[in-house]
């Protein structure tokens, strides 16, 4: 089967994300410099807010591409220059080093974390003593991970659940009979 090159594109571009997120992130990039021109102080915050989408869409699409994509559109448009943005991650290497790999790593470990917490929630059957090993697993991961982190992993978990709740849920026939 042939593929157009307009399809492959749009198929190898951000990978395996949803075809509405990558539309999102290309109404972002054309807008940007739109709004740039029009007002920077406004357009400056837009590329904040549209950061933090890309990070809090995290779990569904790997957030590095979209957000090197908009770094690198501040840069072109104007509103900031080559130059500090290398003195910014000169001195905050560190951070931006634990952003990446953390982000990668939940991303990448979603699957087992989902396991893991899924075995403690199957195999405690005491609500009070899930209560307590959920805590002490926040408190463990705590004690080696940075808050960021920690609230990735929770959030991660969360949706994990929900997922499997949604599959169960969508599966089964739906029964009206409690409401007659």
């Amino acid at each position: 089967m042939e593929i157009s090159f307009g399809r492959a594109l749009w198929r190898n571009f951000l990978g395996q994300s949803p075809d509405w997120y990558k539309l999102t992130l290309l109404v972002f990039l054309v807008v940007n410099p739109v709004i740039f021109l029009l007002d920077p102080f406004v357009a400056g915050w837009m590329l904040v807010a549209e950061f933090i989408f890309t990070l809090a869409m995290a779990l569904k699409c790997y957030p590095l591409l979209p957000g090197g994509l908009l770094a690198l559109e501040a840069v072109v448009i104007g509103m900031t220059s080559a130059e500090h943005v290398k003195n910014e991650i000169a001195s905050n290497l560190e951070v931006l080093l634990l952003l990446i790999f953390m982000v990668a790593g939940i991303y990448f470990m979603k699957q087992l974390l989902l396991f893991i917490f899924t075995r403690l929630l199957l195999s405690i059957p005491s609500k009070t003593l899930l209560s307590l090993a959920f805590c002490l697993a926040a408190a463990f991961l705590s004690a080696f991970l940075d808050a960021l982190t920690v609230v990735a992993v929770v959030i991660s978990v969360a949706v994990g659940f929900y997922g499997i709740y949604h599959r169960v849920a969508s599966s089964r026939p739906c029964s009206y009979t409690h409401l007659r």
